[in-house]
């Protein structure tokens, strides 16, 4: 077995170097997630949410960051306004299409 560690320095001298890097960084992040931006996934587990989020147990995948414990999540609270609310993204999951007619 081989281990290899590289390490790579940048220097960013401009907020646009920042922000081009952060955003190379986030693409990067964002193409190994398990879960897609505007993806409908379920609430597999609601031990952390309070009863009044997420009604339906079902949501729409705002960001999901691999290495990363949290997600953010689109759902309904129980008043029927949309809200941005932050989980654990072990209690998703991908939700299946239901099929039609059902």
């Amino acid at each position: 077995m081989l281990t290899i560690t590289e390490t790579k320095k940048v220097e960013l001298n401009t907020p646009d170097d920042i922000a081009r890097h952060l955003e190379g960084v986030f693409a990067e992040m964002a193409e190994g997630s398990g879960y897609k931006a505007g993806e409908a996934v379920n609430i597999a587990n609601r031990a952390s949410l309070h009863p009044d989020l997420a009604i339906g147990d079902v949501g729409v995948m705002l960001c999901d960051l691999p290495r990363q414990p949290w997600s953010w999540v689109l759902v309904y609270a129980k008043g029927g306004s949309p809200i941005a609310i932050q989980v654990p993204t072990d209690i998703l999951a991908k939700r299946e299409a239901e099929s039609a007619g059902q």
